[in-house]
């Protein structure tokens, strides 16, 4: 059987480096302001997605990379 290669992209998540981040970067909160589901992002939410990307029920996902950002890449690309 062939390998799978995907990957994650993970958007600002509230942890003790992105707080520290958003602390000396203006630019963190203008992303997190524009993120349509209004909230930085949590460990739980990253980590149910790579739960579901090792399981049986995403076999037949390969070759992508998926966004776990609430949406921010999305609402700034058309800017």
């Amino acid at each position: 059987m062939g390998a799978r290669a995907c990957s994650l992209s993970p958007g600002i998540i509230d942890t003790p480096q992105g707080r520290q981040e958003a602390s000396t970067h203006a630019s963190m909160q203008r992303l997190i302001d524009a993120t349509p589901l209004g909230r930085t992002g949590r460990s739980e939410d990253v980590a149910s997605v790579v739960a579901f990307m090792l399981s049986d029920e995403a076999g037949f996902l390969n070759g992508i990379d998926i966004l776990v950002d609430g949406g921010v890449f999305a609402a700034v690309r058309g800017d």
